[in-house]
C-alpha cells in the first residue's frame, strides 16, 4: 500500500506562513536590486587633490564597468547560440536514432 506525502501548513496567526514570506522576498530583492542604480554616480565633492582623486578614479572605473557589460553582453549572445545550436543538433541526433531504429527493425 502506497502511503500518501503528508502535507503540512505553516501559520504565522491566522495567516499562512507563505504569504509573509513572499512579501519579504519581494522587499529584499527590490532592496538589493534597485542598490546598483545608485552606485554608479560619481560627485566632485570638493576642489582638493584628494577629492579630485576619487572624482578621477570613479569616472575612470565606470568605464571599465561599460566594458565589463560588453564582455558580459557578448558572452550572453554567444551562450544564446550555443544554446539554440545544441538544440538543433538534439532534434539532429534524434531523428538520425529514429531513422536507424526503423532500418534496423526493417532487418
Amino acid at each position: 500500500m502506497i502511503q500518501k506525502p503528508y502535507k503540512i501548513n505553516y501559520y504565522v496567526g491566522e495567516t499562512p506562513l507563505k504569504l509573509p514570506l513572499l512579501f519579504i522576498i519581494t522587499i529584499c530583492s527590490t532592496t538589493l536590486l534597485s542598490a546598483p542604480i545608485f552606485a554608479h554616480s560619481c560627485e566632485l565633492n570638493g576642489n582638493t587633490a584628494e577629492d579630485i582623486m576619487k572624482y578621477n578614479q570613479c569616472v575612470a572605473n565606470q568605464g571599465s564597468d561599460s566594458k565589463l557589460d560588453e564582455f558580459r553582453s557578448s558572452y550572453e549572445r554567444e551562450i544564446a547560440r550555443l544554446t539554440s545550436e545544441n538544440i538543433r543538433l538534439e532534434r539532429r541526433i534524434a531523428k538520425i536514432k529514429n531513422a536507424l531504429a526503423t532500418i534496423m527493425s526493417t532487418y
